[in-house]
């Protein structure tokens, strides 16, 4: 099989993957990025992860090879993600995720069973209704690790179903970085933590609160059921 061609065929790629020893695809090395390791310093001995939007796969790839690990569920909106996320897998052999294209925002999780922590990077702040899916997961799950651009406080002068915020104008389907609502609500860091309280998750750790990132307030937290 010739790598490059296969991969360039299925181009344009944000993830780079490491494949016979030689870097392809694209710029994010989700494989190495420090917040799965940041997942499992806060979350040891899971078995089973649900993953939300999934992209290419990196990420559940990286999760999969967590110690424990037996089963990772990864959710993925776009199906030219998900081709790509398993033509990943048919390279790398590993059979512990799968991949289900589905819309986030409507899926029943519950039929999806019961999951020992969910991973949610880079998606709660493409969606419209945020507080649903918290709300959602806490039905599935007791531990949710959390990377979300949020509203800094000059900026959180809107109010949805109760929580402070602000919208924010996606990019539409054929961006593969956006979500597939025409708006979402990115909460303020007040309202995410009440969001999270409410219910049911009353250990919030703050791993890193970013009021720098190019493209707004970001923070990184584990929140979990004492």
């Amino acid at each position: 099989m010739d790598i490059a061609a296969e991969f360039a065929q299925r181009g344009p790629w944000v993830t780079k993957f490491t494949i016979d020893g030689v870097d392809t695809g694209g710029a994010f090395d989700a494989m190495n990025d420090v917040r799965v390791t940041q997942f499992f310093d806060h979350f040891t001995d899971v078995k089973t992860v649900l993953e939300l939007g999934s992209l290419e796969g990196g990420h559940s790839f990286a999760i999969a090879k967590g110690r424990g690990v037996e089963r990772v569920v990864a959710i993925e909106a776009r199906k030219a993600n998900i081709e790509k996320a398993m033509f990943i897998q048919s390279l790398l052999g590993d059979s512990r995720v799968t991949f289900i294209e589905t819309n986030l925002e409507k899926v029943d999780l519950t039929a999806m069973g019961r999951f020992d922590a969910v991973f949610c990077s880079g998606l709660l702040y493409h969606l419209p209704e945020p507080w649903d899916l918290i709300e959602r997961l806490a039905k599935i799950t007791d531990k949710i690790f959390i990377w979300t651009q949020y509203a800094c406080e000059n900026e959180a002068k809107k109010i949805s179903d109760g929580y402070r915020g602000k919208w924010y104008r996606e990019g539409g389907w054929l961006d593969p970085l956006s979500g597939i609502s025409k708006y979402s609500f990115w909460l303020s860091m007040g309202s995410l933590l009440k969001l999270l309280t409410v219910n049911g998750f009353d250990k919030v750790a703050i791993i890193d609160n970013n009021l720098n990132h190019p493209n707004g307030c970001s923070v990184t937290l584990a929140a979990s059921r004492s």
